[in-house]
């Protein structure tokens, strides 16, 4: 899997490593490069064999290009206010926690039980999926539509 470094050029310390994450690539680009798959600059990239955790990634500042993005259109909002999404299957999905905001917080998404738009947020968004908003419904203020957003714990 493939990790962007926005913040500096990849060297040794500024990315996790051990015996069990397994590194394929490394590239550093001359400059900062606007790089399309992540959709902002990047001093270059490393590849790994596995996916990293979240936690691991964010640390270190490592932006991850994610195979699949799931789209995402708002459904609405449910009775203790948290906001409701659907997903291209069908499939609903919410954040934990009720109020303003929650895609600028970057809070994490979780499938609804039962499927149902009153359902407790249950398991939680793949680390390694990112998510695109469609339509926010303009609850709560709006975000940018079709925003790619990455899913961090």
């Amino acid at each position: 899997m493939r990790y962007y470094s926005t913040q500096r050029p990849i060297t040794p310390g500024s990315y996790p490593k051990s015996p069990f994450m397994k590194v394929l690539n490394i590239v550093n680009f001359d400059s900062r490069t606007y790089c399309e798959e992540i959709g902002q600059e990047a001093w270059g990239y490393i590849e790994y064999k596995m996916p990293l955790h979240p936690k691991d990634a964010a640390e270190y500042e490592l932006m991850p290009v994610s195979d699949k993005i799931m789209n995402l259109s708002f459904v609405g909002v449910d009775s203790w206010g948290r906001r409701v999404y659907k997903d291209e299957a069908g499939r609903l999905w919410k954040y934990s926690d009720p109020g303003e905001m929650p895609e600028e917080r970057h809070d994490r998404l979780f499938r609804a039980s039962s499927n149902e738009p009153d359902g407790e947020p249950d398991y939680p968004l793949c680390g390694d999926m990112d998510y695109r908003i469609e339509d926010t419904g303009g609850f709560y203020g709006n975000v940018s539509q079709k925003q790619v957003r990455r899913n961090q714990e």
